[in-house]
């Protein structure tokens, strides 16, 4: 089978799943649910490595039309690419205050306070061109487009190929770095950089509230119980968690992924591809979580071993990789006895089957 065929396999069984999870709202593994209460204002959203594709039909305003079939191959492989999906939700999308959907994105922890937002999906005034569904009937709760009922219930987003704010840019510029004219210039879509291949990434998915009298795209209340935290500076009567702000269920730890995804391109048979990221490793760096100190061993083969020695030719410790689909193996900068290493060189020797490569990386604490 090959690496291609590998990844494939890999993903259309994450999709298989998805598709299961919409059926019980639920999910497992690579492709996880959102940990929200039930009901609105829960969003059903998973994800998994790769580029998704699908044979939908367009209408010429854009609107999706009726999902005909899946390619033969619908999961492109690509590195640094994360296919989201998500359910849309036909109350929440009826009401007068929905504004759309706002995509966030954070990598190597599930801190919602380290999310960023990635795209915007949009029904608020002057937003138009970052919304190409269908719009759902207040009195029948259809998905209609151009007055045919649509099957686009489930979006897709490729990040980072679909995502980043509209920039306005001059095609052509001065000595002073001016526009030559007023009308020189376009809107382009800047996206933000894109996902790391084996960094663990979380995304999340909220309601964005439609605006009234000022341009200020939050995200949509939704009140839920009392705020009960003990923290009665916000409230009307000290101790009294009735007179407290309620707490929003329209957050993003609420529709949070429980499990992050990985991408990866894949395993290659090539050792001299082999590497060590990040190489010099430097302790507190922004990638570094605490008490998760590791790097990671990229451009495997499905199956490698990876020793590790000192300059002076002392086993520091042995790994095994056996995985068809993900090219990379982390280590924690531990001995075979659980110690952290200390700074210094390292030697790395990879073997695999009857080859064998060797190189070296550099520790920083």
């Amino acid at each position: 089978m090959t690496r291609v065929r590998r990844f494939l396999v890999a993903s259309r069984i994450a999709v298989g799943f998805s598709i299961l999870a919409l059926a019980f709202t639920a999910g497992a593994g690579t492709v996880s649910r959102a940990e929200a209460q039930p009901g609105f204002p829960h969003i059903a959203l998973w994800a998994f490595p790769g580029g998704f594709r699908d044979s939908s039909l367009y209408r010429p305003n854009r609107c999706i039309g009726l999902f005909q079939a899946g390619l033969a191959d619908s999961i492109a492989e690509r590195a640094r690419t994360v296919t989201v999906r998500w359910k849309r939700d036909r109350r929440a999308e009826a009401r007068a205050d929905f504004g759309g959907y706002r995509i966030y994105r954070s990598i190597g922890s599930p801190d919602t306070s380290e999310m960023m937002l990635i795209r915007r999906f949009s029904r608020n005034s002057g937003d138009e061109r970052t919304w190409n569904f269908s719009v759902v009937d207040t009195n029948t709760l259809e998905f209609r487009c151009q007055g045919r009922v649509a099957g686009d219930s489930v979006v897709t987003f490729v990040d980072p190929d679909s995502n980043g704010n509209y920039v306005k840019v001059c095609k052509r510029l001065d000595n002073s770095g001016r526009c030559l004219s007023r009308g020189d210039s376009i809107f382009v879509l800047l996206p933000p950089p894109g996902p790391h291949d084996g960094f663990r990434i979380w995304y999340s998915i909220t309601y964005e509230a439609r605006n009234t009298n000022d341009n200020n795209y939050l995200d949509l209340f939704v009140p839920g119980p009392y705020d009960t935290s003990g923290d009665y500076s916000k409230c009307g009567t000290y101790g009294d968690s009735t007179t407290c702000p309620r707490v929003n269920l329209n957050n993003k730890a609420a529709n949070r992924m429980a499990f992050p995804v990985e991408v990866t391109a894949g395993p290659t048979p090539n050792l001299e591809h082999v590497g060590v990221v990040p190489n010099p490793y430097r302790a507190q760096e922004a990638w570094d979580q605490p008490g998760a100190h590791e790097i990671h061993f990229i451009n495997l083969p499905v199956k490698a071993t990876i020793k590790i020695y000192t300059v002076s030719g002392d086993l520091v410790t042995t790994l095994t990789h056996d995985d068809p689909v993900h090219d990379f193996e982390r280590w924690n900068l531990k001995n075979q006895a659980g110690r952290d290493v200390a700074s210094g060189i390292y030697m790395y020797r990879i073997e695999s089957a009857s080859l064998s490569f060797q190189n070296r990386f550099i520790v920083v604490r």
